[in-house]
């Protein structure tokens, strides 16, 4: 087979049409990216100075990968991300712990690089409080400005996949985290009136910020990514039943909405066991899946490739939990070259790690997963 441009493997493995080799992503979205050690050693390991690296979500440290650092990667993509606001509301209350715009509390474990949630700010609410939560800014022009012309220049002067992702875009997780994730489950069930009024708050708010950042990169991107985590180890967080009736209908109008700005690819990210969920994904015009968490129960590269070849493409799938950090480089390859076998026949696959490189995967093993991938040929 010719030899294809990173644009094209990555858009041919999506539409399931067989590649010159599996395309990678290390970098392309913020959930397929690297902690901040795991970065300085990796930049370190390839020999190159980064002192400030670029953090895009505080409470996870995870980075933008700079340029200088990408370019010596068997990537196939590029990351398109939303700038902070010209007015952040996020304010520290002492060095380990923050407020962030929605008025959720963090704070750092001693020793611990990343934050834990510790205070919701919708806990005790009642129906009229949401109705008057206000949120995010999201007009703020700040998050907007420059992006029309760095995505113009991304498609028409590179030959990578642009993914381009507002960072911000959960819906059910963003609802979890503003009431508390035990007490809107319990919603879901017992107060549904208040779970959809929550729901359609925080759709209003990520619908209008997902706008205007489209209005702005839509003819231009390749790949547009959106989150929202539905699964545990063993299988979905709600029953089906539940989701069908309450979160899916958001979800359905978050695919429209993405599609009235763009065609490009739309890639929803959702960890642990959604195999029970992939049916609905793909009624709802999902293209792919991420991370592809392979421990996760059903979750196997030989079952979703049996069960949904040709339907739903899948990008991630390298484990994160146990073989990136504790596995030795040749166990990555074997792993990498296993995958590929199952993964990679007629497309439908995007190879990288199982969610965000945490701060305990050595670089060697970083490099032995990306090195394998760009140059395995079955």
């Amino acid at each position: 087979m010719a030899s294809m441009t990173p644009r094209q493997r990555v858009l041919a493995a999506l539409n399931h049409q067989e590649v010159d080799r599996v395309p990678i992503d290390l970098g392309g979205t913020p959930n397929s990216t690297i902690c901040t050690g795991a970065y300085l050693r990796l930049a370190e390991f390839l020999g190159v100075p980064i002192t400030s690296p670029k953090v895009i979500n505080l409470a996870f440290e995870i980075v933008e990968m700079d340029e200088a650092v990408l370019r010596l990667l068997p990537v196939d993509t590029r990351p398109l991300f939303i700038n902070p606001p010209a007015r952040s509301r996020t304010r520290w209350l002492d060095e380990s712990t923050f407020v962030d715009e929605w008025g959720i509390t963090y704070r750092r474990p001693a020793g611990w690089p990343q934050f834990d949630m510790i205070a919701h700010p919708l806990a005790e609410a009642a129906l009229a409080d949401v109705e008057r939560f206000e949120g995010p800014d999201v007009e703020d022009e700040g998050r907007y400005a420059g992006l029309r012309e760095k995505a113009r220049q991304l498609h028409e002067d590179t030959d990578y996949a642009v993914c381009a992702s507002t960072l911000d875009t959960t819906l059910f997780d963003r609802a979890c985290w503003l009431r508390g994730t035990a007490r809107f489950l319990m919603d879901l069930l017992l107060d549904p009136s208040f779970a959809l009024a929550l729901l359609e708050k925080v759709a209003q708010i990520q619908f209008r910020r997902l706008e205007r950042f489209l209005q702005e990169v839509g003819p231009y991107v390749d790949v547009v990514m959106v989150s929202d985590d539905m699964g545990i180890q063993t299988g979905p967080l709600l029953s089906l039943e539940l989701y069908r009736k309450m979160v899916k209908p958001f979800h359905r109008r978050y695919m429209e909405l993405i599609r009235r700005w763009t065609d490009a690819k739309i890639v929803v990210h959702a960890c642990g066991s959604i195999v029970d969920l992939v049916e609905d994904y793909i009624e709802i015009g999902v293209d792919a899946l991420n991370p592809m968490q392979v421990s996760a129960t059903g979750m196997s590269p030989e079952n979703l490739k049996a069960r949904f070849a040709g339907r739903m493409a899948f990008w991630g799938g390298i484990d994160t939990q146990r073989l990136l950090p504790r596995g030795t480089p040749e166990e990555v390859r074997a792993a990498v070259r296993h995958t590929i076998d199952v993964m990679n026949h007629s497309g439908g696959y995007v190879l990288a790690a199982v969610h965000n490189i945490q701060d305990d995967v050595p670089p060697e093993n970083i490099w032995a997963m990306l090195d394998e991938a760009a140059h395995y040929r079955p």
